[in-house]
């Protein structure tokens, strides 16, 4: 396991991209723009949790409780074990839990979470098979329930999950060219 006790988070996010480029979308992490567009669109409600899928380095982690979202109210996945072990460094405050988000639902029970507004996905969507996306977007409305949103942050001007295919509406909320690469930020939600 790497040791990431003083690695700064650009170094760590770039040696885990170099060690698996398929599962980490991009060489940097985000920037303080798109963390701001991310932040600005989540739904908090008292009581609630938000969720973040693949949490990384934790730059957008932090963004969310910079705009309200208790740490104690934030549930970050990330399966990586360098990045995790990071995570919960950074972040001893939130549940950080090393797991698959296609298994959202177990990870949810197991920590007593009935109740979550939102969910950030800054998983590489494009890189992964339908059925894992379909897996992930039915976990993730499950914990939410009918009023919840999904948002997903890609580097491509198209959302990069079937959202017809999925019976959900999807809306570019964002377009941030303050990141490398430029990143758009999508708001999914059931139809209807």
């Amino acid at each position: 396991m790497l040791h990431t006790k003083g690695l700064k988070e650009g170094e760590l996010f770039f040696r885990q991209w170099l060690r698996s480029p398929k599962s980490v979308g991009s060489i940097l992490p985000s920037s303080r723009a798109l963390c701001r567009t991310i932040a600005s669109e989540v739904r908090w409600h008292p009581g609630a949790y938000v969720v973040e899928l693949g949490g990384g380095t934790g730059v957008i982690t932090k963004a969310l409780i910079e705009r309200g979202v208790p740490p104690e109210r934030l549930v970050v996945v990330e399966l990586d074990d360098a990045l995790f072990a990071y995570l919960r460094q950074q972040f001893p405050e939130s549940p950080v839990v090393q797991g698959d988000a296609a298994r959202l639902g177990e990870i949810l029970a197991g920590l007593g979470v009935d109740r979550v507004s939102s969910v950030v996905s800054g998983l590489p969507m494009l890189n992964m098979p339908e059925s894992f996306q379909r897996r992930v977007v039915e976990e993730s409305f499950r914990a939410m329930g009918e009023d919840g949103i999904m948002l997903q942050y890609t580097y491509l001007p198209r959302c990069p999950i079937p959202a017809d295919k999925f019976g959900l509406e999807a809306e570019l909320v964002g377009f941030v060219w303050r990141n490398l690469p430029p990143a758009t930020v999508w708001r999914l939600r059931r139809k209807g």
